[in-house]
């Protein structure tokens, strides 16, 4: 009775507040410490010992301290204390995780993690017709020999050893991890493991999925005609033998054919381009030509993008101290913002590289920026994004209008006017189409996958299961039939065992949506007129942007993500039309190119 009465009558609780102002404070310490180890790791390189063992340190502290906070916040929350605010910050209070789990099994669940962890990152594979040889790592080493080779066993060998080295050698520890895993779910206070497994968006598991099944069911369209366009070029390549009409294609064939797309592209790499007379532009080369040849140019260049925004303009002690970064792994090599809590400062490293991936991914460095400040008005349990590449959606919209032809002309990068005619256009929405629409189904896929096996609707090493969802959802088929004496699930890990990907899916259909909205704001999108369509949108002295954004983006986490996307677009929930708007020429290209070929469209 009294816990109801406190519930129904709660306000503002002062004893309840110096808790939360005492916790803010010492995480904001522990969090910088995290920061500071996590930038020592990034400068000296991964292999440093001491940047290593800084970041082990400032972990195992923050455990500590999160553990030491647990009786206090069960009790405030268990007598419903505090006004609407208070109980927000008490919501986002770091969850014990794992640490709730006995010794023992505690000890088995970070081992597993790690050893399948490094199983994906560090497996050496054998070289095809040689044995002996076995030092090759999937990328770059193995990635690099399937793009090249035009022998068909050869890409499907290494398609096999990849999954016999990181599959079946860890069957029994995905197993034996999704069992704990289900057990951290419990003792975190979540019945239902899956609600746990998506409690980063706020949504439990049925709700998550109901959302990612309406966008599925939205973008399934434009996927069918793409992936029947596709299935086109493959038979083409390889033969109706090898692809056969109506039936989903060979996983391996399109691995290499979609692979490409990842990569400095080249338009001889596609059988069906849309337009191949037109090509594509070399945007590093023109770069150089531009005079964009340093990254500190780069830098200015973009702040400048920004401040045309309305966003405040960098203060020049930003770059005066910019380190750059240890690697110029072309894959590991990016521009990055460090944001403190406590210390009144932020560090920026920067890529030495000076291409096109580094130009577009500074203008998602610097949104970083100016969302990190706005949120710094949070206290740091609310300064958070409202979830996990929420704020990374934010800067890869602005990356997408900064790759429209218009701002490219506009800045001087593009000179000829072929480029925003609709043949180059619809080349570059190709390009980025295979980045884009045929990551969607992956991600579903395993978070599905999980899920089911997270709800006991399957076991967790239901191969056959997986690849029924696989070839639904995909259209993607192993090169001959898997059952569940193999096991295929891990061989897909592109992240951590117990990362979702929910939010990566969600992150890349908000970049088109928040792009769609600035653009009809900005009078530069108009839905079905050819003069305007979206994806030459050129949002560059539109700044009227800038307040509307900083608004929203300075509510953190302090309330759900659907408050601040109605903030921010005028909508409460994630939909897919901004990224079907942004593909319709193209949609339209393959819808006729489809029938024009008689490419069917499905499969069965």
């Amino acid at each position: 009775f009294f816990v109801g009465l406190a519930q129904a009558t709660s306000s503002w609780d002062p004893a309840l507040d110096s808790f939360l102002n005492e916790t803010n404070q010492q995480l904001g310490v522990i969090y910088d410490q995290a920061v500071l180890a996590q930038l020592l790791n990034e400068l000296r390189g991964p292999n440093d010992l001491v940047a290593l063992l800084e970041v082990e340190v400032t972990d195992e502290k923050l455990l500590k301290y999160v553990k030491t906070l647990t009786t206090r916040k069960a009790k405030f929350k268990r007598l419903g204390l505090g006004d609407a605010r208070q109980r927000r910050l008490l919501a986002k209070f770091p969850p014990l995780g794992y640490e709730a789990l006995p010794q023992r099994d505690l000890d088995r669940v970070y081992a597993l993690a790690s050893n399948m962890s490094d199983n994906y990152k560090n497996v050496k594979l054998c070289a095809y017709k040689q044995p002996s040889n076995c030092t090759l790592r999937l990328i770059p080493e193995v990635q690099a020999i399937v793009q090249a080779s035009r022998d068909l066993e050869e890409i499907e060998y290494y398609w096999f050893e990849w999954r016999n080295r990181t599959g079946i050698a860890t069957r029994p520890q995905f197993v034996a991890f999704m069992d704990l895993y289900k057990k951290t779910a419990q003792l975190n206070g979540y019945p239902r493991a899956e609600d746990y497994w998506f409690r980063s968006l706020e949504l439990n598991g049925k709700d998550t999925m109901t959302l990612l099944d309406h966008i599925m069911h939205g973008l399934r369209p434009l996927f069918l005609q793409f992936h029947a366009h596709v299935r086109g070029s493959l038979r083409k390549l390889h033969g109706e033998h090898l692809v056969p009409r109506n039936r989903p294609y060979p996983q391996h064939l399109a691995e290499v054919f979609i692979g490409n797309a990842f990569r400095r592209v080249q338009a001889e790499w596609y059988a069906d381009l849309p337009s191949p007379q037109a090509g594509l532009v070399n945007l590093t080369q023109e770069m150089h030509r531009r005079g964009l040849s340093t990254t500190q140019r780069v830098f200015w260049n973009v702040a400048e993008y920004f401040r045309g925004l309305g966003m405040p303009l960098l203060e020049s002690s930003l770059w005066t101290f910019a380190q750059p970064v240890a690697s110029e792994d072309d894959d590991r090599c990016w521009h990055k913002a460090w944001r403190y809590y406590t210390l009144p400062r932020m560090n920026f490293t920067y890529c030495p590289l000076n291409d096109e991936e580094r130009f577009f991914n500074m203008f998602e460095a610097q949104s970083d920026i100016h969302y990190y400040r706005s949120a710094g008005v949070q206290p740091t349990l609310l300064r958070e994004e409202p979830f996990p590449n929420f704020s990374d959606a934010i800067g890869k919209c602005f990356s997408l209008a900064a790759s429209s032809p218009r701002y490219l002309q506009k800045i001087g990068l593009l000179r000829d006017p072929k480029w925003k005619e609709l043949p180059a256009r619809l080349n570059r929405l190709y390009v980025l189409g295979l980045r884009t629409v045929f990551l969607l189904p992956v991600f579903y896929v395993l978070d599905r996958y999980r899920v089911e096996v997270l709800s006991a609707h399957i076991k967790a090493d239901d191969n056959e299961a997986y690849w029924r969802f696989t070839e639904h959802y995909t259209g993607s088929a192993a090169p001959t039939k898997r059952s569940n004496e193999q096991f295929d699930v891990p061989a897909k890990l592109l992240m951590e065992v117990d990362d979702q990907y929910a939010s990566h899916f969600l992150s890349i259909v908000l970049q088109f949506q928040l792009l769609e909205k600035f653009c009809l704001r900005a009078g530069q999108f108009e839905k079905g007129n050819p003069k305007k369509p979206l994806e030459l949108c050129d949002l560059s002295d539109h700044r009227d942007i800038g307040a509307a954004l900083q608004r929203a983006m300075a509510l953190g986490s302090s309330v759900h993500y659907t408050n601040v996307l109605q903030e921010m677009v005028g909508a409460s929930e994630i939909a897919v039309d901004g990224l079907l708007n942004y593909f319709q020429p193209l949609y339209d290209w393959l819808r006729n190119e489809n029938i024009a070929n008689q490419l069917e469209v499905g499969w069965i």
